[in-house]
C-alpha cells in the first residue's frame, strides 16, 4: 500500500480493497468502463463509507445529470481550474478531451471564458461557476441569464448540483493532497 505524499494517508492498491470498499472499486470500473482505479477513489478507500458515498454522489449527479456529458465535464473542469486543483482540472480536461471538447473550448476554459461557444453552453458554464464560488452572490439575473438560452428548471438544479460536486472532489483532492494518475498525465501529454 502507497501514502500520499504531503498528507500521508494511505493510498490503496486495487489488490489491498476488500468488502465494501472492494464492491465500491468494482462498480467504478464497471460502470465507467475504465480498467483502473483513479487515485481520488483509492485515497478514499481508507473510509469506505467515504468511497461509497463519493460514487453514489458522482454516479446520481454527473453520471446521471441531465446535461450532455460533455457540458458536465466542461462544468467540472471549468470550476477545478478556477479553483486550482490540479488533480480535478487534470482529470475533468482529459475527460472532455475524451468526450469530444474541441481545443477550441478547452482553450477558453482556460483562459478566457467570455469567448466560449455557443452561448448557451458559455451561459451554463458561467452560471456553474458562479454556483461554485460565489453561491451567495446569486441573483434573479442570473438565473434569468440561463433561462434565456432554454436551460430548463431540471437542468438549473443539475448544473447547482454539478457545482456543488465540483466543490467537494476539488476539496478532497486538494486536501487529501492527492497526486494525479499517470494515465491522466499521459493523456493530457499526448
Amino acid at each position: 500500500m502507497d501514502t500520499l505524499p504531503i498528507s500521508g494517508l494511505p493510498l490503496d492498491d486495487e489488490g489491498d480493497a476488500f468488502g465494501e470498499a472492494r464492491e465500491s472499486f468494482d462498480d467504478i470500473k464497471r460502470v465507467m468502463e475504465i480498467p483502473f482505479i483513479p487515485n481520488i477513489y483509492k485515497a478514499l478507500a481508507t473510509s469506505p463509507r467515504a468511497l461509497a458515498g463519493t460514487w453514489d454522489v458522482f454516479r446520481n449527479v454527473f453520471l446521471g445529470t441531465s446535461l450532455p456529458r460533455a457540458l458536465a465535464s466542461m462544468v467540472l473542469f471549468s470550476i477545478a481550474h478556477a479553483k486550482h486543483c490540479r488533480y480535478c482540472s487534470s482529470v475533468h480536461e482529459v475527460t472532455c478531451k475524451t468526450l469530444g471538447v474541441d481545443e477550441e473550448s478547452l482553450a477558453a476554459l482556460h483562459d478566457d471564458i467570455a469567448a466560449l461557444a455557443p452561448r448557451r453552453v458559455h451561459a451554463i458554464v458561467v452560471f456553474a461557476r458562479k454556483c461554485a464560488l460565489d453561491p451567495q452572490g446569486l441573483d434573479d439575473d442570473d438565473f434569468a441569464a440561463v433561462r434565456d438560452h432554454g436551460v430548463s428548471d431540471e437542468e438549473i438544479v443539475d448544473i447547482i448540483a454539478l457545482a456543488g460536486l465540483g466543490n467537494y472532489l476539488d476539496t478532497v483532492a486538494d486536501a487529501m493532497k492527492i497526486s494525479v494518475d499517470s494515465v491522466f498525465e499521459e493523456a493530457l501529454r499526448a
